[in-house]
């Protein structure tokens, strides 16, 4: 019993203390291409489906480790009402995540650049993807009371979604290069790493969650890297590209920051 209270006890850390480095190092990433502009009023305009996106993802990786805290603190009927509150956060995430890179997709086949949207739209895609599939598995877990499935999917999928927060903390630390993105996206994969050696360290064992989430995440994102399948990057951005055109009345092309 003194081993399960300990395991308790390290768990009731662990997990916090993970998912609050987890939402910072987007938070990080964001402040220097999003948020700071925006508070300081120099972010170029640009349309409501971008805001929306941003603003959902913000609160979805600040409820993120509050629910963790929550959860260490025995406080369950808490953690469940805000795991409410992020589903509809997940969807709107998801919605206007598509609309916007959809249309980027589109205009940067239309005219040619900027480039990046064209050899990475597909990354950006799986990782989309990737993070809804793994949520959407926490949340299954959750209503079938497997709590210890729950919880890794939850960081498995937080992890992944931080793509996007990750390459932008690349991008301010060395500057722009044609591998920051790709490096950004699969360098999230440093958390997932985190859980599986905290497991392996008080169990001896890792959960197969983590092993399921961290190869998937490599075999979908390494495959659509431009420089491993070219025709399949060229497939999807021809897909992308069409959404984009029937999209485009939700959200019109103007001005905005390039990332």
């Amino acid at each position: 019993m003194k081993i399960a209270k300990k395991h308790s006890k390290r768990d009731h850390l662990f997990y916090p203390t993970l998912a609050i480095l987890i939402s910072a190092t987007g938070f990080a990433g964001f402040s220097f291409t999003y948020f700071g502009p925006i508070i300081g009023g120099s972010y170029p305009p640009s349309g409501t489906a971008l805001h929306l996106h941003g603003w959902s993802f913000f609160l979805w990786y600040l409820l993120f480790p509050i629910q963790a805290i929550f959860m260490a603190r025995g406080k369950h009927t808490l953690h469940m009402r805000l795991g409410r509150l992020s589903v509809i956060l997940v969807i709107l995430m998801t919605l206007t995540g598509i609309l916007v890179l959809s249309i980027r997709v589109e205009e940067a086949m239309r005219n040619g650049s900027p480039q990046i949207w064209l050899l990475y739209g597909p990354l950006v895609l799986s990782n989309l993807v990737l993070f809804v599939t793994f949520y959407s598995a926490s949340i299954y877990m959750a209503i079938k009371n497997r709590l210890q499935s729950h919880k890794r999917l939850i960081i498995v999928a937080s992890s992944i979604g931080l793509g996007a927060g990750f390459f932008r903390l690349i991008l301010f630390m060395s500057g722009f290069h044609p591998m920051s993105l790709p490096v950004g996206v699969l360098s999230c994969s440093l958390f997932i790493i985190i859980g599986i050696v905290y497991d392996w360290i008080t169990d001896k064992f890792v959960h197969p969650v983590y092993w399921v989430g961290l190869v998937g995440m490599l075999v979908v994102e390494v495959s659509l890297l431009p420089q491993v399948n070219e025709e399949i990057v060229a497939w999807i951005n021809e897909g992308l590209a069409t959404i984009g055109e029937y999209l485009s009345v939700f959200y019109p092309a103007e001005a905005t920051a390039e990332f």
